[in-house]
């Protein structure tokens, strides 16, 4: 019995990062706020999950992924023609 392979979820990994940058964001807004001004950690926080959300949402919509568009295309009108020519035929 094969095993099927392991799907990535690039989906939740883009909320993850996305969820970094704006958790930097809040913070570096808080340590403002507080009188802190040294927000280079933050900085690189947001910098790392908008990077991180950017990679993860390329990998995710690559081909080949389950449930990319690129592996399962709409119909087009040519193949809708085809499609209509081969029901007329066999009428």
């Amino acid at each position: 019995m094969s095993r099927r392979p392991a799907h990535r979820k690039w989906g939740i990994r883009t909320l993850w990062f996305l969820g970094l940058a704006a958790a930097s964001i809040i913070v570096s807004n808080w340590m403002r706020m507080t009188g802190n001004t040294d927000v280079l950690p933050t900085f690189i926080g947001l910098l790392v999950g908008l990077v991180g959300a950017t990679i993860s949402t390329i990998q995710g919509s690559a081909p080949g992924v389950a449930g990319s568009p690129a592996r399962s295309p709409l119909p087009t009108a040519a193949s809708a023609r085809s499609c209509n020519a081969g029901a007329r035929s066999r009428d």
